[in-house]
């Protein structure tokens, strides 16, 4: 369908048009004063011949008696009297030019008398002369009455003859100044409609480039990413499909780049939405500097980058490029004031090896890179395909785990070093999958975190693991406090701290009741946002916990800002310990840092006996770990708790049961 036509369009054709007839009238009118101007000269210039004519017939006629008396011969007065009747056409003619001018045509009437009374003097002459009367016809034509007529004709010409000077000069005057008047008014018309269909046409020409600048806009903005200005999946498409014929005629390679930045939702929900375009922008700057000139970058969706690098001489190019993707990315961003670690995950499938599916190929293989740990580039390939055939399998299960009561709690105790009694549980998510049996939390956890689906899981674990340490209270364990790992997602949510005590008023329980881990990183996306979402837990009594501290930013600066209880250090310091010396150092300030805050130290993963004095050595609070026990189920915590209370002392299960053997 066309579009319509603008309306300043219409108004300008039609006032154009207007004036064009307005102009068309203006000419005709002109035609029409010019003509009726010329033909009352031309009828002046006609009545003065005929006057001409009139009085030379006059003059004439005054030959014949004369010539007559001479003579007498009659054919004088005959042609004097032929002379005067021809003057009656003449005449009649120029009544009809003059019929306008009462007065003119007095004077006319006026003439038509006094010739036809001469006329009649001429015709008794003639009588007379038949009856051979010749003294009449002399007493006839020498009358004083017929002198009398020739004068007073003669007067009458004198007069009409002025009166139609006069008039004739004043055509003329009014003929030149309605011509002149006439042209210049069609000049102006004309100029005027010129100019206004200039206007017309200006407008069309500025109608039409605006129609051609609407729909380029219109085609930028359906083939390009808004936010980025990078060409969107669609134009990538094209340039795709167009490399692949392309590569194929000229046998060439090409490949294809799927780039994923890692934790960028965690951006997202704790800074902001804005922060987190700034962020995008920002990113797409640096890729783009990252590649070749001839390599063509897309934004995918969200936070995925698409770049095709068409020409290829080998593999060796793209781990070039990649590696300076790695590198550029790996630099701190800046995003109002806040300073923020990514990383990027880069999947590469490369033309003709993996196939024409190089855009799905090269997904699956960033996916593995993630897998792998993240901030690294993988080349797709079939065993990897099979991998994420069992991820997508996996991840279709997991949507599915809560409803059909798949998932489950197991808890590991944490043992006060000093008088070796359980102080609290650490509440641990376990998947039993129908066909797959247990799945390791190391393998659904990202993937849940990557679809969302940890915000589900988390809550669910957060209401279970409270109601079952309100049925261990039943049972009278009324001091055991359960500790519930948070997401980064969950800690993003504005609602968390109203969240978690509508769960506590559902399973009955107190803020102490529960503890709260978190990993350093959490809080240092935002920290001002961190602060007040701690202190709202710590106002309900909530005990807070950073988890695996070590791993992170570790910072005695940043660590006084928050309200923290406890921080636990990471098994990878402990299973070192105390043989190497750099763990051993690690472990010492940690140990010395946390308890100048008043906090507690937690140590996990302790195995072994050698682990655990040199922890007491140090004056380690709280040890989590093998040595003691493995995550149990719930039903099993209550028998545990009764044996570290019986009266043989403050010994560790492990050692009770070495002992026993």
């Amino acid at each position: 369908m066309n579009p319509p036509i603008p309306k300043k369009v219409i108004v300008g054709f039609g006032l154009g048009l207007a004036i064009l007839a307005v102009n068309a009238l203006i000419a005709v009118q002109t035609v029409v004063t010019l003509t009726d101007a010329t033909q009352a000269v031309e009828n002046g210039l006609r009545v003065r011949d005929l006057l001409k004519e009139v009085r030379s017939a006059v003059t004439n006629s005054e030959t014949g008696p004369r010539n007559y008396i001479i003579t007498e011969k009659k054919d004088y007065l005959e042609h004097s009297l032929e002379s005067l009747k021809s003057t009656e056409s003449r005449l009649s003619e120029i009544l009809e030019l003059v019929g306008d001018d009462p007065a003119e045509v007095e004077k006319i009437n006026h003439l038509q008398s006094l010739i036809g009374a001469r006329a009649a003097q001429f015709k008794g002459a003639l009588d007379s002369v038949q009856r051979g009367n010749t003294a009449a016809v002399i007493q006839i034509l020498t009358t004083g009455e017929g002198k009398r007529n020739l004068a007073s004709t003669d007067e009458l010409f004198h007069q009409f003859g002025e009166s139609q000077g006069v008039l004739f000069a004043r055509r003329t005057g009014d003929l030149q100044k309605s011509a002149h008047f006439s042209l210049v008014t069609f000049y102006v018309a004309t100029f005027c409609g010129l100019i206004l269909l200039g206007l017309v046409f200006y407008l069309v020409y500025r109608d039409i480039a605006e129609r051609r600048q609407a729909e380029e806009r219109l085609r930028v903005v359906a083939t390009h990413d808004t936010l980025t200005a990078l060409p969107n999946r669609t134009l990538f498409h094209e340039h795709l499909s167009h490399a692949l014929a392309k590569a194929q005629r000229y046998s060439r390679q090409l490949a294809v780049l799927f780039i994923d930045l890692d934790r960028f939702k965690n951006v997202n929900d704790t800074l902001g939405h804005e922060a987190g375009d700034l962020l995008l922008q920002v990113a797409a700057q640096r890729l783009s500097e990252c590649l070749r000139e001839t390599d063509t970058m897309a934004r995918q969706g969200g936070d995925e980058f698409v770049v095709l690098m068409d020409e290829l001489s080998d593999e060796g190019a793209v781990a070039g490029v990649c590696q300076r993707i790695l590198d550029a990315m790996g630099k701190p961003f800046m995003v109002h004031g806040q300073e923020i670690l990514l990383t990027a995950s880069i999947g590469i499938s490369v033309y003709p090896g993996d196939g024409r599916t190089l855009l799905k190929n090269a997904d699956i293989a960033m996916y593995r890179a993630k897998e792998k740990g993240k901030n690294n580039y993988q080349f797709y390939s079939t065993q990897i395909d099979n991998y994420s055939v069992e991820r997508l399998s996996l991840e279709s299960s997991l949507s599915r785990a809560i409803e059909r009561n798949e998932f489950s709690l197991h808890y590991q105790p944490k043992v006060d070093i000093a008088s070796g009694r359980i102080t609290g549980v650490e509440a641990l998510l376990r998947w039993q999958h129908p066909e797959m049996g247990w799945i390791s939390p190391a393998q659904f956890i990202p993937l849940a975190e990557e679809n969302g689906l940890i915000l589900q899981i988390g809550t669910w674990v957060l209401k279970t693991a409270c109601a079952q340490n309100q049925a261990w209270r039943r049972q009278g364990m009324r001091h055991l406090r359960v500790a519930v790992n948070l997401s980064a997602r969950q800690f993003g949510v504005e609602s968390l701290p109203q969240d978690i005590s509508a769960v506590l008023r559902e399973s009955r329980l107190e803020g102490e009741d529960l503890e709260v881990e978190i990993t350093e990183s959490m809080v240092m996306s935002n920290p001002d946002q961190a602060v007040t979402v701690l202190r709202q837990l710590k106002d309900m009594g909530i005990h807070v916990a950073i988890d695996d501290f070590g791993t992170g930013y570790s910072s005695l600066a940043y660590l006084k800002r928050f309200p923290v209880d406890s921080v636990k250090v990471d098994r990878s310091f402990v299973e070192d310990l105390p043989g190497d010396l750099e763990s051993v150092a690690i472990a010492q300030a940690i140990i010395v840092m946390a308890h100048s805050l008043k906090m507690k130290v937690v140590a996990e993963g302790v195995e072994n006996e050698a682990q655990l004095r040199f922890l007491r050595g140090e004056g380690c609070d709280e040890i989590q770990g093998y040595h003691f026990s493995e995550p149990r189920a719930a039903f099993e915590i209550p028998e545990l708790m009764r044996k570290t209370l019986r009266p043989s002392g403050p010994l560790f299960v492990a050692e009770r049961r070495r002992k026993a053997s």
